[in-house]
């Protein structure tokens, strides 16, 4: 099946060079000069559009509403003419619903519109979507319902209907859409921001010491015809095979062609009533003598699916999967008649594991997010998710440099702390797609021997056969593996068959099939270096290698972690009480820090100083105090005297679910002495366990000067 040789370990996985090199296009990324990053004012020509993107999948989407919310001016180019209904995602993991519950109500709307969670918990193995199931798992936990850990739940929502969501909520920022037909009269070349440019791809991209020039192609009253752009800032999040990764030359490390699969979309609303009855799940994994394929339950209530087959070129050809062929195929993984499947789109598609070499390029002018920075396994779902949090760590970094407060160099720390992020979910994303393959081994489909059958047919002796030879002999060793399948003999009457059946159920039982959350991944990733302040005296390390099986999340408060969540309570003379995540007291509106300190003389000293600074900064800056559940009969507005003239304070207190829970200080492995300073993209850039002892003044200059790359 073309699963096996794709990873040699995981130093092999990420240094080993791709095979060939992408030649980048003549009219490849070109400085003409190079001036110093820390005197460039990248927003200084307002005929100049601050920041392009390039891509208008969710990554892209997203950018542009965080750019826009933080005040950037910046447009889209797309070069296909509409958006595509084909579902390709479709788990939404927890940081990505936080980082969505800053969006207008973008996260309860995904909740209200997705599918029941008891409808997509499970993936469920079986011989045929009517017969013998061999296995199942549910992926939800009591936890994951509980809301401890984060103020939101995952969500199985496909990408196409996010994309639609995000597109709304760019129009309520009005944002407008044109296609080449809409854009009579528009003076293209100076876009004012708010243009999402449909059916124009980027063809080169030149860039000086002042801005990027882009040259877009579009096809215009049946003609070739081609635009200039100029910008600040260019990011390429166009996808898996970026073109703007390929005209900056910039090299994909690791592990191609995987697998190649194609994917089969269609509804049948029939199938889906039988499986919300008698089966409701996710992912379906069909293992019978005829055929063989992952069904993806993308919605159960619409049905609508998506079927992932194994595809081996060049003996198959996509023209081997019409219609008629797939509906063929779809009953045979059913089991049953089908009165009303109808197949929507067919594609063939390449599954790889890689990540580019840079992020940042072009004197910081030119970033990779998304998919063009790294191609994962879709096992975990770890794609657009790191994606989304690619660009949330980017968004601040780039209003940073447009609004003067940071020099470019911050752009830099984009890469320093992503691309680690980016090589840890690959290998983590490998790690699960081999355990996915530990169920169809275990019944005798090794992957590793169907790769071999295929390499040697393709590339070995049997190369030199006709190409209809070569398809009948692939055809027949296949039939011969797909036999093992047979009732015959796959059943605990026969002892070779129980015995693999018996190999199923341990890989059940110890937790080594596929799995669906990684809530120590999705909400523990750290970042160690960047726009941060390291301490020394950290008590968390670095996330262990990863293993491709669910692992707790454990709240952190060291630098370069996500805010813990915890609830707390708005405290004012109001006699409402108003309950929100830690999570809520960082503005998703503007570039603001938010100091966090217990109601402590020294910290209040530290919150003046920490204002005060920020001042001259020219940043904005909040302090929450944050009192404790035992201090309910103490609490005092904060003493405005010390820390006036400023007055952007609140104060907050624990709202704990239970006597014994701990404490926020407790949960932070601090003591209520210590302060902790959070970025933008709710990271946190600086913390002490401590009362400082040095000048709380020329500490906060220390620790902006660091986060901010100002020297």
């Amino acid at each position: 099946m073309g699963f096996s040789g794709f990873i040699k370990g995981l130093h092999g996985l990420h240094r080993a060079r791709a095979k060939s090199r992408i030649k980048p296009y003549p009219s490849s990324c070109y400085i003409q000069s190079r001036a110093s990053s820390q005197s460039k004012n990248f927003n200084a020509d307002d005929s100049i559009l601050p920041v392009l993107v390039v891509g208008a999948g969710p990554v892209g989407l997203v950018l542009s509403i965080l750019l826009t919310k933080l005040g950037v001016k910046c447009a889209i180019l797309e070069k296909n003419n509409a958006f595509s209904n084909h579902p390709q995602a479709h788990f939404i993991n927890n940081r990505s619903m936080e980082i969505f519950r800053k969006f207008d109500g973008l996260a309860e709307e995904i909740q209200r519109s997705q599918p029941p969670v008891d409808l997509w918990r499970k993936f469920i193995y079986c011989t045929s979507l009517t017969g013998p199931i061999l296995g199942s798992v549910d992926h939800m936990q009591p936890q994951d319902f509980e809301k401890v850990c984060s103020p939101v739940s995952v969500a199985h929502f496909s990408q196409y209907k996010l994309t639609r969501l995000l597109l709304k909520k760019l129009q309520d920022l009005s944002f407008s859409v044109y296609t080449p037909e809409t854009l009579k009269g528009l003076d293209i070349g100076k876009l004012r921001g708010g243009e999402i440019l449909m059916g124009h791809e980027c063809v080169s991209i030149n860039a000086n010491d002042q801005s990027v020039s882009v040259t877009a192609s579009y096809i215009g009253e049946g003609k070739y015809l081609e635009r200039n752009i100029r910008c600040s800032m260019l990011v390429g999040a166009d996808g898996a095979g970026s073109t703007v990764r390929k005209l900056l030359g910039i090299e994909l490390t690791g592990e191609k062609d995987l697998q190649k699969l194609v994917s089969i979309h269609f509804f049948s609303r029939d199938l889906g009533r039988y499986l919300v009855d008698e089966r409701p799940g996710m992912l379906f994994f069909i293992f019978n003598t005829e055929a063989i394929g992952v069904l993806v339950a993308h919605d159960l209530q619409q049905g609508e699916f998506i079927l992932q087959v194994p595809f081996y070129p060049p003996q198959q050809s996509v023209s081997d999967f019409n219609p008629q062929i797939c509906k063929k195929l779809i009953l045979k993984l059913v089991g049953q008649e089908l009165r009303d499947i109808e197949v929507m789109e067919i594609k063939p598609w390449v599954m790889h594991a890689e990540v580019a070499e840079k992020f940042v390029t072009c004197d910081n002018r030119i970033i990779l997010a998304g998919d063009a920075a790294h191609r994962f396994p879709p096992a975990g779902g770890f794609g657009m998710n790191t994606g989304i949090q690619d660009v949330h760590n980017l968004a601040w970094k780039i209003a940073s440099v447009m609004n003067g407060i940071a020099p470019s160099s911050i752009i830099h720390t984009y890469e320093v702390e992503r691309k680690p992020i980016a090589l840890f979910n690959t290998a983590l994303s490998v790690q699960n797609f081999r355990a996915a393959m530990e169920v169809p081994a275990a019944l005798g489909l090794d992957p590793s021997i169907a790769h071999s059958v295929h390499q040697a047919i393709s590339d070995g002796v049997g190369s030199i056969l006709p190409s209809g030879l070569q398809r009948a002999i692939l055809d027949g060793i296949f039939t011969i593996g797909r036999a093992q399948l047979s009732e015959l003999l796959l059943n605990e009457k026969n002892p070779f068959g129980s015995s693999r059946l018996a190999k199923v159920r341990r890989i059940f039982e110890e937790g080594k099939s596929l799995q669906l959350q990684f809530p120590a991944e999705d909400l523990g990733f750290r970042y160690l270096e960047g726009a941060l302040v390291p301490d020394n005296d950290s008590t968390m390390s670095v996330l262990e290698p990863p293993t491709g099986r669910r692992r707790d999340y454990i709240p952190s408060a060291d630098p370069g972690s996500r805010l813990p969540h915890m609830n707390v309570r708005l405290l004012s003379n109001s006699s409402s009480e108003v309950i929100v995540s830690t999570l809520d007291l960082i503005s998703g509106n503007k570039l603001e820090f938010l100091l966090i300190v217990a109601p402590l003389k020294e910290s209040y000293k530290l919150s003046h100083a920490m204002l005060k600074v920020a001042e001259e900064f020219k940043v904005s800056a909040k302090v929450c105090v944050l009192w404790s559940a035992e201090s309910v009969d103490k609490f005092e507005p904060s003493n405005k005297a010390a820390l006036a003239p400023w007055n952007n304070c609140i104060d907050v207190m624990e709202a704990k679910k239970s006597s014994d829970s701990l404490s926020w200080w407790s949960m932070c492995q601090m003591t209520e002495k210590g302060a902790i300073l959070v970025r933008p993209d709710e990271h946190i850039a600086w913390r002490v366990k401590s009362a400082v002892e040095k000048d709380p003044v020329s500490v906060m200059r220390s620790v902006f000067s660091a986060i901010l790359q100002v020297k």
